[in-house]
């Protein structure tokens, strides 16, 4: 479907704001032919009397401008006033606002302003507030006002005719404010149908349509801050009753319409309040026949077929040619390599010329349609052509910037006589081809990634062409023939580094080698060299060069590795957590040598007595040593060589954990309900007790013996991952590092699980369980039962963890099943219950199609058996696929069958049944598939 478009301005939700009171003016019954404007004084309403005791009557007007309201909606008014004083305020008044005619020049008492419509009547006064608030919505009216077009409203405030003449009415208000909340409707225009671009449309010359449409207007509002979207309504132009309004986000689906047919159609404009007036109305045609054939394409640059045209990079001209077919006005095309576009024809069926570079090497496929006014495509026609290979293939050498580069050419085809190549922006250079090679000098002034065009010639004409991505790069080259990856060398050698540069004016080279960068000055040819002793480990050393104008280059980084003539030596179970060295624990030491010509080692454990062990050909050895103090322990080790000597000696220090040494009898993982052993080990002098916790229980404290040593017993209650911990605590008071010792207890009980829903099977089918435990080896029965029923001993499977039983459903309901495991050593677990949910859905069976089985075949018959699910079965109803419902009847012992016959070989049924009661009550259903073979 095409994609939708709906041009917007912003737009905004109401905005609110008070009407301008363009004058106000009252009338006084004492002044019968005059009236006072604008004047400087609170407005008064009803009677009141003078200081020579003369009654005056008053009315107020005031008239607010509506100008700036024009074209809006008015969603909220409200017009406010206090009262700020009252004659009297036991007295009772009904106060009037009254809509009435303009205030003109010729205004009186006697010649009032009309009254035109009564807006409130509120009574005054008497009350607990006096003076009082008075207000009334003004929505209504002001919008009632708009559609009249009237630019200002007058409002008239007096007090009800049968009380004006009473003295005590007499009160003064605050100038009313009529406050306004309003918002412009937007609108639309531009409507016109777009992909392709096409006008409104008449009725006599409506515009076509193909079934999937675009709409498209132009909505513009007068508020700021929102967006509107826009509403389309479309409907035959014969059939208004079937109008219907739409959104066009992506494009409409109009092949509801038939050929032919003449719709009209409409836009309307809506924002956050209001919705604009409905367009003028626009017509189109429906168009739902495509252009029969595809277009004719042709190209001399590259014709059509095997026969390589053109050339790399090179720009053909390709016709495309609607054959008089007047119905097609454009071509659509798309490549290969999903570049896309669409050229118009010249005239109705006439043709086209796409000027087109193919981006493909070798073969290129072109597909052209051909488009007629409604946007409808024909079909495709696939143009596929062959591209010759007549780029140059060209290699840079780059040298840096600034300096020339070697370029080298050689041709693709044997009429090149020249190549061409050029930097963006730059000149072209021109070489000549000598068997079709050359060589030319290119200089780069600027690093990274730089575009370089080459070009083929044969003669003067352009053959073939492409752009090349080279990378340009100003670090400098570092080599050494003593240091390098290909060699290592040992700590002590000397040997050097030779700097060359990439770049012009080079005047010396910065380089940070292990840490600290220094300089080394170039020589008049801007290269330099660095005389170095070797020192031990890898090395990565980061060289740039420095231009005359203080500029530097981009890094080069080189790496290298140098023997250390002292071996290595490093526990790696001392960094493993938590800690498991101690005093007496036996340590793994690894020991290292890159040393050419290694044998072995030669090492003392702390003060010990000389040892050796051979390498075997290796750079490394393992020792194991068994230390007899916690804190500070060392190896001093040395590498033996072929030729006797040796090598330096390492000292190789390392901290042994003070924490106590916990072994536990059994070894190996507990069990619960069993009890295990521990035996605390001193890893200091004069231990006099340990404090230790168990499974996180509350710390408690044990006294050692004679020897340090002290054990306690510990039967575990559950299963899973526990810890001991403990902490020695010496005849001073010294104490260890915390030891804490992991403890895996196994639970003795049995697990049940089943892979088997129960939720709907019933009484009829049997499920299978599986026990297992964590005391696999050990466990040689399992006694179990079901519900009340008797116990059976099951032997436990010797081949797996799991051991299968299986179990006849009897009973509907909750079911439990209960079971033990049985060691050999005749230990009984705690017994594990495991409840399971017998459903009452029937038992189905079939000896020609077991249930989810390829069977049978077509036109082979399959008796299928149902029963049980619960008891009091006397009938089932049965149905295969969504085919009809059929009934059976079970006979005495709630059992029925039916035949079946597939029809096809190779298809699959669904076989659902329901069995019944007596009383009605229905069972679940027993999907059982079928699986129809060939019958073989």
């Amino acid at each position: 479907m095409a994609a939708g478009l709906t041009v917007c301005s912003p737009v905004s939700a109401a905005t609110s704001s008070d009407a301008s009171l363009l004058s106000w003016a009252y009338l006084d019954s004492q002044n019968p032919h005059t009236k006072v404007v604008d004047a400087a004084v609170s407005p008064p309403v009803g009677t009141s009397r003078d200081d020579a005791g003369r009654a005056h009557t008053y009315r107020s007007y005031f008239t607010y401008d509506l100008t700036t309201l024009k074209g809006t909606v008015v969603h909220g008014s409200y017009l406010s006033t206090f009262e700020k004083t009252v004659t009297d305020c036991s007295a009772p008044a009904t106060i009037e606002v009254w809509r009435t005619r303009p205030v003109k020049d010729d205004t009186t008492w006697l010649r009032p302003p009309a009254e035109i419509e009564k807006l409130l009547t509120a009574t005054r006064g008497a009350g607990a507030y006096c003076p009082g608030y008075l207000g009334l919505d003004m929505t209504a009216t002001l919008n009632a006002a708009l559609s009249r077009r009237e630019k200002s409203i007058t409002l008239e405030f007096r007090v009800t005719a049968d009380q004006e003449a009473d003295a005590r009415t007499g009160r003064t208000f605050e100038k009313p404010a009529l406050s306004v909340t309003a918002n412009h409707p937007p609108t639309v225009a531009n409507l016109h149908l777009a992909y392709p671009d096409r006008p409104c449309g008449t009725l006599t010359k409506p515009s076509p349509a193909a079934r999937n449409t675009v709409f498209a207007a132009t909505a513009t509002d007068a508020d700021e801050g929102d967006y509107p979207t826009v509403r389309y309504a479309i409907w035959p132009v014969d059939h208004p009753d079937q109008r219907r309004e739409f959104r066009d986000y992506h494009g409409t689906d109009l092949s509801q319409y038939a050929d032919g047919t003449v719709l009209a159609w409409q836009a309307q404009a809506s924002d956050y309040d209001d919705q604009g007036p409905w367009s003028k109305t626009c017509y189109l045609v429906m168009d739902r026949t495509a252009p029969a054939n595809p277009p004719q394409v042709s190209s001399r640059t590259y014709p059509e077929g095997d026969s390589p045209g053109g050339g790399t990079g090179i720009e053909g001209t390709f016709r495309f040619d609607g054959a008089g077919d007047r119905d097609v006005v454009a071509f659509a095309w798309r490549d290969s390599m999903g570049y896309y576009g669409q050229v118009p024809a010249r005239r109705p069926g006439g043709k086209a010329i796409l000027k087109y570079t193919p981006k493909l090497r070798f073969v290129t496929d072109l597909y052209v349609a051909s488009v007629d006014a409604a946007g409808n495509r024909g079909p495709e026609k696939n143009y596929r052509f062959r591209v010759a290979e007549t780029a140059p293939y060209a290699d840079v050498m780059v040298n840096g910037v600034g300096l020339p580069s070697r370029i080298t050419f050689l041709a693709s085809k044997l009429e090149t006589t020249a190549f061409g190549y050029q930097l963006k922006d730059g000149p072209e250079v021109r070489l000549p081809a000598v068997d079709g090679k050359a060589t030319g000098s290119i200089t780069f002034t600027t690093t990274g990634q730089v575009e370089v065009a080459v070009r083929s010639y044969a003669k003067s004409k352009l053959i073939g062409q492409e752009t090349m991505q080279v990378w340009v790069t100003d670090a400098p080259d570092v080599e050494s023939a003593e240091f390098n990856l290909d060699t290592d060398q040992v700590a002590g050698k000397v040997g050097s580094f030779r700097f060359t540069p990439h770049s012009k004016d080079v005047t010396a080279y910065e380089y940070n080698l292990d840490g600290e960068w220094k300089t080394v000055p170039a020589e008049d040819d801007g290269t330099a060299v660095l005389p170095w002793t070797a020192t031990p480990g890898w090395h990565s050393m980061i060289v740039r060069s420095v231009r005359a104008d203080g500029s530097t280059s981009m890094e080069t980084t080189y790496q290298f590795n140098i023997i250390d003539t002292r071996p290595s030596a490093y526990a790696h179970e001392l960094s493993s957590w938590p800690r498991r060295d101690g005093v007496g624990v036996p340590l793994s030491i690894e020991l290292q040598s890159q040393l050419p010509e290694l044998t072995g080692f030669v090492y003392r454990f702390d003060g010990g007595a000389e040892q050796t062990v051979s390498s075997e050909g290796n750079p490394y050895a393992y020792i194991t040593v068994t230390p007899t103090h916690a804190g500070d322990n060392a190896v001093v080790v040395q590498a033996l060589l072929s030729n006797g000597t040796r090598s330096p000696a390492t000292t190789y220090t390392f901290g042994i954990w003070s924490g106590p040494v916990v072994t536990q009898t059994p070894t190996g993982n507990g069990t619960v309900g069993r009890p295990a052993t521990f035996t605390f080990h001193p890893g200091l002098p004069d231990v006099a007790s340990y404090r230790y916790s168990l499974n996180g229980a509350d710390e408690e404290t044990v006294d050692a013996g004679p020897d340090g040593t002290a054990t306690v017993t510990y039967t575990p209650g559950s299963s899973g991952y526990q810890e001991v911990r403990v902490t020695s605590v010496g005849a001073d008071g010294t104490e260890s590092d915390q030891r804490a010792q992991p403890f895996i207890v196994r639970d003795n009980r049995v697990n049940v699980y089943s892979t088997y829903d129960w939720s709907r099977v019933g009484i009829g089918w049997t499920g299978y369980f599986y026990f297992s435990t964590q005391l696999f080896g050990e466990v040689t029965e399992y006694h179990y039962r079901v519900n009340d029923g008797p116990e059976q001993v099951l032997p436990a499977s010797t081949e797996g963890t799991s051991t299968r039983v299986a179990v006849p459903f009897d009973r509907n309901g909750t079911n439990t099943l209960h079971v033990q495991s049985l060691t050999a050593g005749g230990e009984l677990s705690p017994v594990t219950d495991y409840d399971f949910t017998v459903g009452n859905a029937p038992y189905v069976v079939s000896a020609q199609y077991p249930n989810g089985t390829w069977s049978g075949g077509g036109g082979v018959p399959g008796t299928f058996e149902f029963s049980g699910g619960t008891a009091g079965i006397v009938s089932f109803s049965w149905q295969v696929d969504d085919g009809p419902s059929t009934d059976v009847q079970a006979d005495s012992q709630g059992k029925a069958s039916i035949t079946y016959t597939p029809a096809q070989n190779f298809e699959t049924h669904t076989l659902s049944v329901t069995g019944y009661k007596a009383d009605g009550t229905a069972t679940d259903a027993t999907r059982y598939e079928i699986y129809v073979s060939n019958g073989a």
